[in-house]
């Protein structure tokens, strides 16, 4: 074979092999990305359980968080959760939580620290 047609010869071998890398290319499915799901609370939650981790049932009872001199009171529901509207979370502070019962009695208090969504009080 001569040098000249050699070189069509591959130059003919190399577009075909392009025009199938092409073909492939176009029939490929393209990448998903997967989103990576980030759940968190928007506001600080605290949950009432027993010392077995069980929900107590706290109709009537009221949570209080004092950090410094501010103090932020909110009602449990029956299932032992309560939810303070206005403290946001990633927490920056630490808090001192104290729960009452619904006749005013205090059961625990609790040093909750700073970087929380949410809390488990557990007495």
């Amino acid at each position: 074979m001569k040098a000249p047609d050699k070189k069509a010869v591959m130059a003919k071998k190399a577009l075909l092999a392009k025009k199938a890398m092409m073909a492939r290319k176009a029939n490929a499915k393209p990448v998903r990305r997967r989103r990576r799901i980030r759940q968190t609370f928007d506001r600080f939650v605290v949950l009432a359980t027993d010392l077995n981790n069980v929900p107590k049932d706290s109709t009537g009872w009221t949570a209080s968080l004092t950090s410094g001199s501010t103090t932020v009171t909110a009602d449990f529901d029956e299932f032992g959760v309560v939810r303070f509207p206005t403290i946001s979370t990633l927490t920056t502070v630490s808090y001192l939580l104290r729960i009452r019962d619904a006749a005013g009695n205090q059961l625990t208090q609790k040093n909750i620290p700073a970087n929380r969504e949410f809390y488990v009080a557990r007495f």
